[in-house]
């Protein structure tokens, strides 16, 4: 029975060439792509397709796409595998609105960049003008137009840099809600420091405060303005201590 198993080997060389021309196939073949495949990238990124085509922007309101491309240093020059995303995130980053960059490269040549951009959390009137000033402190150009901002306080009367300086840093420290609450901040000079701010309130009030303890004060006015009596409007002072004089008090002095 084993002599009926074995098969000759002269009845196998055919199935043996067979398997032999179907590897060759397979490698020549594998070759050949691999070969034609490497002809086509060698084309790719010696010809124009290799160049950035489109470079789209978003979250951009402050800044302009175009600043931030141009920041980007990236342009239709650019090849595709020029671009690094770190080095132009970093570039754009250095824009005054901007807090952070996101940059992506998508094939065959497209750039999509998405910032976020610095919250406005004051304008400054100036000459007639309103300025945007940034939570990074940053102050912008003015505003084009001659509408008034509502979506942050306005500041009024400030000539010197210092204290200009502790309000808006003391905006940016401050929780959005009780920001939405102010309508303007007027600066009173005088000798000292306390009581030189007049903070008027969208619900009516008034807050005097200073700007040396503004940050800290300030964020006791919604528990404040809770616990007057109901319809009530006046000034709550928050410069040293806290007490609230109602309009109505006021006027009877007067008279």
């Amino acid at each position: 029975m084993d002599r009926k198993k074995v098969v000759p080997l002269e009845d196998r060389l055919p199935q043996l060439k067979k398997e032999r021309k179907q590897k060759a196939n397979r490698r020549f073949i594998f070759y050949a792509s691999f070969f034609f495949l490497l002809i086509l990238v060698v084309i790719y990124f010696q010809s124009p397709l290799s160049k950035v085509s489109q470079i789209s922007v978003s979250g951009e309101q402050l800044a302009s796409s175009g600043q931030v491309i141009q920041a980007s240093g990236i342009s239709d020059q650019t090849h595709i595998w020029d671009v690094r995303p770190a080095t132009a995130e970093n570039r754009i980053e250095k824009l005054p609105t901007v807090q952070t960059a996101s940059v992506r490269t998508v094939f065959p040549n497209r750039v999509t960049i998405q910032i976020k951009e610095y919250d406005r959390k004051a304008y400054l009137e100036k000459n007639g003008g309103y300025y945007p000033i940034l939570q990074n402190g940053a102050l912008l150009g003015k505003l084009p137009g001659s509408g008034l901002p509502v979506d942050a306080p306005i500041l009024y009367g400030f000539s010197r840099q210092a204290e200009l300086s502790a309000v808006t840093e003391g905006l940016a420290k401050i929780p959005q809600q009780v920001i939405h609450s102010i309508s303007d901040i007027h600066y009173i000079p005088g000798p000292t420091n306390n009581d030189n701010l007049v903070l008027y309130m969208n619900d009516g009030n008034r807050v005097v405060a200073s700007t040396t303890t503004f940050v800290k004060n300030i964020q006791l006015y919604p528990e404040i303005a809770a616990n007057l009596p109901k319809g009530a409007h006046g000034t709550i002072h928050l410069s040293v201590g806290s007490y609230f004089v109602p309009d109505s008090a006021k006027s009877s002095a007067q008279n």
